[in-house]
């Protein structure tokens, strides 16, 4: 009995030799390439099997692959003869299936022995993922880049997002992709990702959530201010509106409304970019006396054409004295007429333009043009009129309303002159000799009455 093992196991060794002894007479390398490197559960791979000879030919008579993934063909018979110092591509196909790592025999076999050579083949759980580093802010239009980790190499890669973004599919260049979008509220971000793995056939498409961190809005900043709290009438309010785009989106169509009592205007802003400052000064005629209150409304649009709204107000005290007075006035006598001197004052804060004083009456008005006042400064006029019965002081504000002051004039009444005229002297004897010549006659008149009383009684 143990005689009968021992020649078996003689007879076994035996063979393992030859075997051995053939193996190491077959001069070929073997060597396997495979494409996706990487594969996932589901792909296609397509592999290439290379059999390269030595110093003389060998006669492959065939192929054989073990393993534990399906593989095409499985076996191949019949190669032939490889010339020396040549080699031999025999392709094949192995369908991945789930993760994991597996391990693929291949043996060639010739005339001179068997050649085996064995390789894996990973089969991973990986996919591309999108990365969002930076936060998002609600209620604003964001401009969200994303990286895609792509640890298998995969190709043709499409973002899809799942919510309204714009655009609604995104290329991916380099593992690089952006869109925009604008939350209204913190919440995780869905994606369709489709790509593929190496092959046109190797397609696939899965939903990534994503968690991206999110901060409010600092929106857009109206700053409303005025060099003074108090104006006199008639003057003008300089109200300068100070924009400051605090958003991480560009802001556009920016229409502000100002309006006070019957007052409006509207300023149009095109755009305001991210961090963008933006100043404009509204003229505001003071033409109430009384507490003026300026309302300001301003509307915008983001990109995606969602709009906004900001309301300011600010308020100023007017008095009820005028920003330009008359003061100072003297009438004396010149020739035949009057001359008229006087200060015209500029008790507001701005300048005053085209400052004109008239001498008005019912006849010829005569003017005199001043020009510019500076604020808090005054100008003389001197006209020279026949008659006036008022005095005008018209003049420009800077938004070009126009404006008057007056006061009476009664030159006649209050300025009194004795006219000495020449006297000629045949004027004067023959006027004294009429007079003589009537109390004569009287003096007979009233003789003749007396004499005739008398004869009477």
């Amino acid at each position: 009995m143990k005689l009968a093992k021992l020649v078996r196991l003689l007879v076994f060794l035996s063979v393992i030799l030859i075997a051995c002894s053939k193996m190491s007479y077959a001069q070929i390398t073997l060597s396997v390439n495979l494409n996706p490197s990487t594969p996932l559960p589901g792909d296609l791979v397509k592999g290439t099997l290379t059999i390269k000879t030595g110093l003389r030919a060998e006669d492959v008579s065939g192929v054989t692959f073990y393993s534990p993934l399906p593989v095409k063909p499985q076996s191949i018979s019949g190669i032939g003869v490889i010339p020396a110092d040549s080699y031999y591509s025999l392709p094949f196909t192995l369908k991945a299936t789930s993760p994991g790592t597996y391990v693929v025999k291949v043996y060639v076999t010739t005339t001179n022995g068997t050649v085996m050579q064995s390789f894996n083949v990973n089969v991973a759980n990986a996919k591309p993922e999108i990365i969002i580093t930076q936060p998002l802010t609600l209620g604003e239009v964001n401009d969200v880049h994303f990286h895609v980790y792509n640890p298998v190499n995969a190709y043709g890669i499409k973002v899809i997002p799942l919510f309204k973004a714009y655009p609604s599919t995104i290329y991916v260049v380099n593992n690089e992709g952006s869109f925009r979008f604008y939350p209204e509220k913190a919440a995780p971000l869905k994606f369709r990702i489709e790509f593929y793995n190496a092959l046109a056939v190797n397609y696939h498409s899965y939903i990534q959530v994503v968690y991206p961190s999110y901060r409010n809005s600092s929106g857009l900043n109206v700053n409303v201010s005025t060099p003074h709290d108090v104006y006199l009438l008639y003057d003008v309010i300089p109200v300068q509106i100070t924009f400051t785009n605090l958003r991480t989106d560009s802001v556009y169509d920016l229409r502000v409304n100002v309006s006070s009592n019957s007052f409006r205007k509207m300023v149009n802003i095109a755009e305001l970019k991210p961090g963008e400052k933006k100043d404009v000064v509204v003229y505001i005629p003071a033409n109430r006396a009384g507490r003026l209150k300026v309302s300001i409304i301003v509307d915008y649009k983001d990109y995606l054409g969602n709009g906004y709204d900001v309301k300011k107000s600010v308020e100023f005290r007017v008095l009820p004295d005028k920003v330009v007075s008359i003061s100072d006035v003297s009438v004396e006598r010149s020739g035949s007429g009057f001359e008229i001197t006087g200060d015209v004052s500029n008790s507001g804060w701005n300048k005053i333009y085209g400052v004109t004083v008239t001498a008005e009456s019912g006849g010829k008005n005569v003017s005199y043009f001043i020009g510019t006042i500076d604020p808090s400064d005054y100008d003389t006029f001197d006209i020279v009129t026949n008659n006036a019965t008022k005095l005008v002081v018209s003049w420009q504000d800077i938004t070009g309303n126009v404006y008057s002051v007056s006061m009476p004039l009664h030159l006649h009444s209050q300025h009194r002159v004795e006219v000495k005229e020449s006297v000629n002297p045949l004027l004067i004897s023959i006027s004294g000799a009429a007079v003589i010549l009537i109390i004569v006659i009287l003096a007979v008149l009233s003789v003749r009455k007396r004499s005739g009383k008398n004869g009477g009684k």
